[in-house]
């Protein structure tokens, strides 16, 4: 318990840490919050190919692992050259194009398998560079909003609302599951989890999304956000519950392939916590939900 409070502290510095980088000038701090998000999916790449393994599959882990850095290149292209909005549309086609250089490198590599084997094989690396690569450097994307609508620390709210969502969850979950306990919310494939503690996730998630928009309402230089937008707080309350529910989903999401995997955590670079994909679990759900939002309210 000791040892899993210490590294809580750490993670938290950390975080701290890297969202106050964002406001460094002439977005330095921008880009040094890419640089941590890039760092973490690295890890959790690393990770998710070495559970795919353990599932008995074979997965490209050199493809798998670059990946993310071929996105961030795409990323950054796109939103320079192009509407916030199509930078997804970018991403996938990059993905696409990556897809078809792994097949190449692995039938040259492997010429003696059968192209049926390495084809699964491209697929189990496409799905390790989706999951968590794609899906969490949408992070990164968020992280440059301001300068593709003009809204000044809009990507600061978009990201403070995905770890206040997330965090709050996750520890309403655990304090409302332990207190009150009661059925299981998914006993084959999270024993630990209860029905109270997903209910307790849910206000968490509400509470973390409240606190946000007391931040936004309260701060002169936030507050434009809410006006500009036409945001109430009804909207942040709904954020809270809707992308708690992904992000709890998430979070069995991963329960699930570790169970499959056969393994208790996907890391154990976290002491007391487990890996890198223990942690982002949910805020990989999250993130992805939160960054749709950020389409339709700039499409809007």
């Amino acid at each position: 318990m000791k040892k899993r409070t210490i590294t809580s502290i750490y993670i938290v510095l950390a975080v701290t840490l890297a969202l106050g980088c964002k406001f460094l000038p002439n977005q330095v701090g921008d880009y040094l919050f890419d640089i941590f998000i890039l760092t973490l999916t690295f890890v959790a790449s690393f990770e998710m190919c070495v559970l795919i393994e353990k599932c008995g599959k074979r997965v490209n882990r050199i493809s798998a692992c670059f990946y993310p850095v071929v996105n961030y290149i795409a990323i950054l292209l796109s939103i320079k050259y192009l509407k916030y909005y199509f930078v997804p549309l970018v991403q996938l086609g990059t993905l696409m194009v990556w897809f078809g250089i792994t097949l190449i490198a692995e039938t040259i590599k492997d010429s003696g398998y059968k192209f049926s084997s390495i084809l699964k094989t491209c697929a189990y690396t496409l799905i390790a560079c989706i999951y968590p690569c794609l899906l969490f450097t949408l992070y990164v994307n968020m992280n440059h909003i301001d300068n593709c609508v003009g809204v000044n620390h809009l990507s600061f709210v978009l990201i403070l609302l995905i770890i206040a969502i997330t965090f709050l969850t996750d520890t309403f979950a655990y304090l409302i599951g332990r207190l009150i306990k009661g059925p299981k919310l998914a006993p084959k494939i999270s024993p630990n989890k209860t029905i109270s503690g997903g209910v307790g996730g849910l206000i968490g998630g509400m509470v973390g999304a409240m606190l946000v928009f007391a931040l936004v309402y309260n701060v002169n230089s936030l507050s434009i956000i809410l006006t500009e937008f036409g945001l109430k707080w009804w909207h942040f309350l709904l954020v809270g519950l809707f992308t708690s529910v992904f992000g709890q989903i998430g979070d069995l999401v991963e329960s699930k392939i570790k169970r499959t995997a056969n393994t208790k955590d996907s890391g154990n670079i976290f002491p007391g916590h487990g890996g890198m994909l223990d942690r982002i679990d949910a805020m990989i759900f999250v993130t992805t939900i939160i960054y749709i939002l950020s389409l339709v309210l700039v499409a809007v």
